[in-house]
């Protein structure tokens, strides 16, 4: 078999189990405490679990370039604003309306942002389709009735957020992706570089919080209701961002990686009206559908 076919399967199947995990953090951090203290513990929580995994390529590490370095500062004050957009939306939106609009509109984010860094692209008309598609589901999810199509529903505080949320998601994840390719360049494998700098990403992520909660947000680092969450949340969040650093290094662009990672998306919908009791509406079960027939556009 083609060892590109190969390489394509495993970065499908581990954002597959990227996507379940992924939404399974999103879920006990609507649930659990939407504030960025709850994230900011998430972070250490996991980062200080998975920090062993810098020993699988300590000796490679000290040969990173200086490139490397600012990215990965770059990218986790990125993750700081994602994480912070995050909290604030779900404080005053749904699970079912927040969380597909912030993953689907870094698909078409991404790929521009992409095209304007390297001036070129790897995507084929079926894979532009099926983002579009991604991106017009998602904005159908918010509606409870096609009569009651109304623009301010897409613009008010939670939906501001999520544009911060959805900005910063593009933000990490062409950095990341460029991150990734610097370790490749330097000898690490896939898993050694996603495993090193998933755990690198949290440390500096985690010092970006800080600062936000104590001189920006000015939030008590105290009160966190439930730490056991946050614990198993924070396993959930490294994993989850592990397996698509992997996934990055085996994809020909990020846009790929980026795109099909909105299968939790569906997953985020059907958990929010059946566990969490949110709204069913049929506009928001077609828009589901939309999605998942772009989703099928890029995979295959």
């Amino acid at each position: 078999m083609d060892a590109h076919v190969i390489m394509t399967t495993t970065a499908f199947v581990l954002i597959m189990i990227s996507a379940v995990l992924h939404i399974s953090w999103n879920v006990i951090g609507k649930k659990s405490s939407q504030s960025v203290l709850f994230y900011a513990w998430t972070t250490a929580c996991g980062g200080l679990i998975f920090s062993p995994l810098l020993l699988l390529s300590e000796n490679l590490l000290v040969t990173l370039p200086e490139r490397f370095w600012g990215i990965l500062f770059a990218s986790g004050l990125c993750q700081t604003f994602y994480m912070i957009g995050l909290a604030r939306a779900y404080r005053t939106g749904n699970l079912s309306l927040v969380y597909p609009l912030a993953r689907a509109l870094p698909v078409f984010l991404v790929p521009i942002l992409v095209f304007f860094i390297y001036k070129e692209s790897q995507l084929e008309i079926d894979d532009l389709v099926g983002m579009v598609l991604i991106v017009l589901g998602a904005v159908l999810v918010p509606l409870q009735h096609w009569r009651s199509i109304k623009i301010h529903d897409y613009f008010n505080v939670s939906m501001g957020w999520v544009l911060v949320a959805a900005l910063s998601t593009a933000g990490y994840s062409i950095l990341d992706s460029m991150a990734i390719n610097l370790m490749l360049d330097s000898g690490f494998s896939p898993i050694q570089a996603g495993s090193s700098f998933v755990v690198l990403q949290s440390a500096v992520s985690l010092c970006w919080m800080l600062f936000f909660i104590l001189f920006v947000l000015r939030e008590p680092l105290l009160g966190l209701p439930d730490k056991r969450w946050a614990l198993l949340a924070g396993i959930f969040v490294i994993t989850t961002y592990m397996l698509v650093l992997v996934s990055m290094s085996l994809v020909a662009e990020v846009s790929y990686v980026v795109a099909l990672r909105q299968v939790s998306i569906p997953l985020g919908v059907i958990i929010g009206m059946l566990w969490l009791k949110e709204p069913f509406s049929l506009p928001r079960i077609q828009g589901v559908v939309v999605m998942l027939v772009g989703l099928m556009l890029v995979a295959l």
